[in-house]
């Protein structure tokens, strides 16, 4: 009986020994798993491009609005373009009416009018389909005239020259990392008007309109 015990006490022992080290390896893996899914979690980072740093992109486009100058409705046609650091963007536009309207009192005059100058906003949520952009375009432009049927300016020296504020509001709709979409709602503000003697007034640009713009670029 006693060989019997003996062999029966060392398959226990070898059993214990098999089972221990069964754990020690499965606790190894674990570990190993673990560290691994850190590891790629964790992206690896360098001095140019690191988690939470600045993202750099740009864009450019053509920007369609509609308004009112006096009581005549216009439409202006133009584009712009800029630098996007994170949700903030700056960059230049310039805007030119399209529509013929009579100048003021001179009925042989088509008035000209357009500006230009530095594009400035924030985007918010910019990673969701649909999101709002606040903006505005700070420029300086002229009030002209041609002559209808020679279509030349009588003077190119003779017209106001104007600093023109236009904060707007947008929805953004984003199709593509390469092409958004947006439509709004702008209020124009238009200084120095009158001062060659003309007959438009600040009043005359004070009015709400609508715009659509489409922007091209890289957007992250």
């Amino acid at each position: 009986m006693q060989p019997f015990n003996r062999g029966y006490v060392f398959d226990y022992d070898n059993g214990n020994n098999h089972s221990t080290m069964k754990r020690t390896l499965l606790l190894i893996a674990v570990c190993v798993l673990s560290f691994s899914l850190y590891a790629q979690e964790d992206e690896f980072e360098t001095i140019g491009k690191r988690q939470g740093g600045l993202k750099v992109s740009g864009f450019a486009g053509p920007v369609m609005s509609f308004t009112r100058i006096g009581d005549d409705f216009t439409h202006m046609m133009g584009g712009g373009g800029g630098v996007i650091i994170n949700n903030f963007f700056f960059g230049g536009y310039g805007m030119g009416k399209t529509t013929e309207i009579t100048y003021a009192g001179e009925p042989n005059y088509n008035m000209t009018f357009g500006h230009g100058g530095f594009w400035l906003g924030y985007t918010f949520m910019h990673n969701k389909a649909i999101h709002p952009v606040i903006h505005t375009q700070l420029g300086w432009g002229k009030i002209g005239k041609v002559d209808k049927n020679l279509n030349i300016e009588p003077d190119p020296n003779f017209g106001d020259q104007v600093f023109v504020v236009s904060p707007a509001i947008e929805l953004e709709m984003n199709f593509s990392h390469f092409f958004k979409l947006g439509v709004g709602a702008n209020y124009s503000f238009v200084y120095n008007t009158g001062e060659v003697g003309s007959p438009y007034t600040f009043e005359d640009f004070a009015h709400p309109g609508v715009f659509m713009s489409l922007k091209f670029g890289w957007f992250k």
